[in-house]
């Protein structure tokens, strides 16, 4: 095998143990035959974690308690999920999944093997949440991580759930401690939004007190500007052929 020294050996020639290697580069390479006939070999920076990576993956092919898609990365499972088995969530639910782990997960283990991630890979996804994050935030970036773990334990994917025992500190705010902006507040706010792209939905938001998700699943049969609210298309600018309506629903208009 390109790059592999001489089997069961380290480069000064000492016994590593059977099914161990030591590399031209260093690393230590562990293989083992499994039941099935297939090679499995991994390749690691120490010689204890090759023998007790080599060990633990006999024992299971021995005793057949786990079968594991062990080159899945992490990234790849996402994908899939998404695509296959969340596909029927409602739109909301799946984008804010995938901004979660786009802005907080991915960067953290998204290069990672399925197979490697641990309790302590997932803590620190959230600890790195703690400073610039709300607590609801990391909520949903905690339940965004253990929905897409417990889907890869019951598909046989990965054998143990890696956020068992992970839990995230910081608390959600009450209703209580939420500030509401101030008639003079929201309109320093809608002058300095004049210069985004978005000011039209920013407008409609604080005019209505429709939620994002309200607003994004509105289609033109729920409104009706000239029967009940004659000012509005003069006040946002809004017509009914705008090319931020598309297919019947409110688009981004970037």
């Amino acid at each position: 095998m390109k790059g592999v020294h001489n089997m069961g050996k380290n480069l000064k020639g000492r016994e590593g143990g059977k099914g161990i290697c030591q590399r031209k580069d260093g690393k230590y390479s562990a293989r083992y035959c499994a039941k099935d006939g297939s090679r499995r070999e991994k390749h690691f920076a120490t010689l204890p974690e090759a023998r007790n990576w080599l060990a633990d993956a006999q024992y299971e092919d021995k005793h057949n308690t786990v079968i594991v898609a062990s080159d899945v990365t992490v990234d790849e499972w996402f994908d899939y999920w998404m695509e296959n088995l969340i596909c029927g969530l409602a739109p909301n639910t799946r984008r804010n999944y995938r901004e979660r782990y786009v802005q907080n997960i991915q960067p953290v283990i998204g290069n990672m093997l399925m197979s490697d991630v641990k309790p302590m890979h997932c803590k620190v996804v959230l600890n790195r949440m703690e400073v610039d994050y709300a607590g609801s935030t990391i909520k949903q970036t905690y339940i965004a991580m253990g929905t897409m773990f417990r889907a890869a334990v019951s598909n046989d994917i990965i054998a143990k759930h890696p956020m068992d025992g992970v839990r995230y500190t910081k608390p959600v705010r009450a209703v209580s401690d939420i500030h509401f902006l101030t008639v003079e507040e929201q309109n320093k706010f809608l002058e300095a939004a004049k210069r985004s792209h978005n000011y039209r939905q920013y407008a409609l938001l604080l005019e209505t007190g429709l939620r994002t998700s309200e607003m994004i699943g509105l289609t033109w049969d729920s409104i009706k500007l000239e029967e009940t609210y004659p000012d509005c298309q003069q006040n946002f600018g809004i017509q009914a052929s705008d090319s931020c309506m598309e297919g019947g629903t409110t688009q981004d208009c970037s």
